[in-house]
């Protein structure tokens, strides 16, 4: 099963593909997209652009589950407006599911059961990846 890590940070969207490994041993794939931006949340155009760049991600690296850290709706570290509308376009890819990965299992499985990260991991990419690597370990 692939699994594609989501962190939403702004008007983008950073991809982590990830599946288990022949040693059911979580693995970092490495696709040519990693970011996917979207440029005016109020242009219909866009929405649409950055929908089908969604579908044809998903498509080219066979996505079976896209899994999202959840954000706060509310309060000081609650995510922006133009970040639900990412999250909402993400559920809304078809032929894929959406999972969501609460931030404190998320901590607790990085600290107990991700014993390395994969070698040249971008910084950008830290949470993406573990939002994934969660979601594959515990299908």
């Amino acid at each position: 099963m692939r699994v594609c890590g989501c962190g939403i940070s702004a008007q983008e969207v950073r991809l982590a593909v990830v599946q288990l490994n022949d040693e059911g041993k979580v693995e970092m794939l490495r696709p040519k997209t990693t970011r996917i931006e979207l440029e005016d949340d109020t242009s219909e155009a866009d929405l649409r652009s950055f929908m089908a760049s969604l579908h044809e991600f998903a498509r080219e690296n066979q996505i079976e589950t896209f899994a999202i850290k959840t954000r706060a709706k509310k309060g000081r570290m609650a995510g922006g407006a133009v970040s639900f509308k990412i999250e909402t376009l993400i559920q809304l890819v078809e032929g894929s599911h959406t999972r969501f990965v609460n931030p404190v299992a998320l901590s607790h499985f990085a600290k107990k059961e991700v014993e390395e990260y994969p070698e040249k991991l971008p910084v950008y990419l830290k949470n993406a990846f573990l939002a994934g690597a969660y979601a594959v370990a515990k299908s």
